[in-house]
């Protein structure tokens, strides 16, 4: 199974790409389909403060200190706004007696792009929406990290603009690490957003710079103290 990996969070801004008002329709940058006011698009965009960014590492922090930095942490996504995510995300939380953060919008495709973070008991997970035709849509999972002791399952992704089209590519890089054996298996994996239907797609037209994609290592080397 292919792995993605996103790149670490906003350490060094290039050509940022900033993300535009989810509730004010028809500019660039903006929502293509009108979020009529009072609904639970609109309620749902207003759970995620607007970023800016250029070259960032989304990760899972492994246990988050409240006095770190950590650009991932989010506020509470409201009822309203959970009652918005697709079946499979909602059925998730409720499974884990978990908890969805908001954490930031940036800048797609004519539209801004969510990113959550789901915090439950086993790990945490962050994943990528982006409100079309009304409904929210699940667009990737860009970070997991679930650790038994034993065996550590990481994705990281780096959300940059690779190829300077001032469009944003997706890099995400996978591990399984093995305690035992201390072995690591690793997968890559580079997509790019299509203008015309707006999915994440699988490339292997990019020159990605490799030498600056890592692991956010705490939790494996945590594991192998």
């Amino acid at each position: 199974m292919r792995i993605p990996i996103l790149f670490l969070s906003g350490l060094f801004f290039t050509t940022l790409l900033s993300a535009q008002s989810p509730v004010d329709v028809g500019g660039e940058g903006m929502q293509t389909t009108a979020l009529e006011a009072n609904t639970g698009a609109d309620v749902f965009a207003t759970n995620f403060d607007e970023s800016n960014v250029g070259f960032m590492h989304v990760y899972v922090e492994p246990e988050i200190d409240p006095l770190d930095d950590y650009f991932f942490r989010g506020r509470e996504l409201t009822d309203t706004a959970m009652a918005m995510l697709p079946t499979r995300w909602r059925q998730m939380a409720d499974a884990d007696d978990a908890t969805y953060y908001g954490t930031m919008a940036i800048k797609g495709v004519d539209e801004n792009l969510y990113i959550t973070r789901l915090s439950t008991a086993s790990g945490d997970q962050i994943d990528m929406f982006a409100i079309r035709d009304g409904k929210v849509e699940h667009l990737k999972t860009l970070a997991t990290l679930n650790c038994n002791g034993t065996d550590c399952t990481q994705l990281d992704s780096y959300i940059t603009d690779v190829n300077l089209d001032t469009r944003f590519d997706l890099i995400q890089i996978g591990r399984k690490y093995s305690k035992a054996s201390g072995s690591t298996e690793e997968r890559r994996s580079v997509y790019v957003m299509r203008p015309e239907d707006r999915r994440w797609t699988l490339t292997e037209e990019l020159d990605v710079p490799w030498e600056g994609i890592t692991f956010y290592d705490k939790a494996v080397e945590k594991m192998q103290r």
